[in-house]
């Protein structure tokens, strides 16, 4: 009997022992991902501009020579979308700012309630997904990060600042990737709010942008030169993309919204140029659309005859008829275009201007290479591939992406 209780206390030892070393080993070998947006860096900043450091990352990792952004290309539906690799459509983030039926509720970008509700947000953020798998994870800023969705949030993350100099962002960002290992989080979230503001104010081809663009890129260099001194560097993942492009636009360009629709025909209008989502008075559907498409270089449409490319046009938060301004355009709601700066972007994707950046390197993905084409709605499922996390249902295309990956 007591020569048994020796053998099951062994055995019982040695499979402690053993479960152990295959935990610690787990958390050794677990892969890291940092992805960084850089808000409307156009696809094409790095040829105008110059930017050597996001040229050394093509050498040394793999690059799309453009990201398509999802419709709105506004800023946080694509985040979101990057996010969740869902389209807004089927998210609900339908634009910056909307009315949702379903909570009698609007939301705006700039309402810190609105923007910390969860119920706003569906689909399944990356982070939740790798928290799900047992990642500890973090964000400083990403859309939806700082709403409790599912009832969760990355394990650390901030309220929006835009006061936050980017260094300290940056230095934040080490910081975590230096803790102790059990408390590292394994996938990290990093916004800056440019080059958009200044390519808004000055337009996408000006000195000023270009000047933001190459501070940009030599921030990159600063993350990924934090990256390289840590012991771990041969296990992170960088990830460095954009939501969306930049258009020029001038206020000679301008359409006023009430110029032809007579006001009493709309219950409500919400969104920003160039897209406006108008639920029409009851009854008057036909007449509105009627009304605005008398105008010049804008288009509405009944929701669901949008195009098809669009991807737009089926969620129950987008209301009877959207109006699109044509590239270059805008549209508003007041009767002079007074407000309007030199860049823009929310238009139909398939303009170039809209389109925006994809790099990564890392001991995930391949050296030296470049696809035409990635899709933001790709980017939860690279992120997952990467982590080796199963991905919850979305509408990116595996095929895609499997060309930016190493074979071992």
């Amino acid at each position: 009997m007591k020569r048994l209780f020796f053998v099951i206390s062994a055995a019982v030892l040695l499979s402690l022992s053993f479960s152990g070393c295959g935990s610690i080993r787990g958390d050794r070998e677990a892969p890291y991902v940092v992805m960084v947006s850089l808000d409307a860096f156009r696809w094409d900043f790095d040829s105008i501009f110059g930017t050597p450091v996001l040229d050394d990352m093509a050498k040394n990792g793999v690059m799309a020579e453009r990201l398509i952004p999802s419709f709105p290309t506004k800023t946080f539906p694509n985040h979101y979308s990057i996010a969740t690799g869902l389209y807004p459509d089927h998210h609900g983030l339908v634009n910056n700012s909307f009315y949702a039926p379903d909570l009698d509720l609007v939301y705006r970008i700039g309402d810190r309630k609105m923007v910390e509700n969860g119920a706003f947000y569906g689909g399944e953020p990356v982070w939740n997904t790798a928290r799900k798998a047992g990642l500890k994870t973090a964000s400083f800023y990403w859309v939806g990060s700082e709403a409790p969705i599912q009832g969760m949030q990355p394990d650390r993350w901030r309220s929006y600042d835009d006061e936050v100099p980017f260094g300290d962002r940056v230095d934040t960002v080490i910081k975590w990737l230096s803790l102790p290992q059990r408390q590292r989080p394994h996938l990290i979230t990093l916004y800056f709010e440019e080059p958009d503001a200044v390519g808004h104010q000055y337009g996408p081809l000006s000195s000023e942008t270009g000047s933001m663009v190459r501070s940009l890129d030599s921030l990159i260099g600063v993350l990924r030169h934090g990256i390289d001194k840590l012991p771990h560097a041969d296990k992170i993942n960088l990830i460095v993309l954009s939501d969306h492009g930049l258009g020029e636009i001038d206020a000679a360009r301008y359409n006023y919204i009430f110029d032809t629709l007579p006001e009493r025909l709309v219950e409500r209008i919400y969104g920003g140029t160039p897209v406006w989502a108008v639920e029409p008075s009851e009854g008057m559907t036909d007449s509105v659309l009627y009304y605005l498409n008398l105008q010049h270089k804008i288009k509405a449409y009944r929701r669901d005859e949008l195009p098809a490319h669009l991807n737009y046009g089926t969620h129950h938060r987008i209301p009877e008829v959207v109006l699109i301004a044509d590239p270059g355009w805008i549209a508003g709601v007041r009767p002079s275009p007074s407000g309007y700066n030199r860049g823009d972007h929310g238009y139909d994707w398939r303009w170039k201007d809209m389109h925006s950046i994809f790099y990564a390197e890392g001991p995930a993905f391949k050296k030296e290479f470049k696809v035409d084409t990635l899709f933001n709605i790709d980017v939860y499922n690279v992120i997952t591939r990467v982590l080796g996390i199963t991905p919850a249902p979305n509408d990116g295309n595996n095929l895609r992406i499997s060309p930016l990956f190493r074979e071992y």
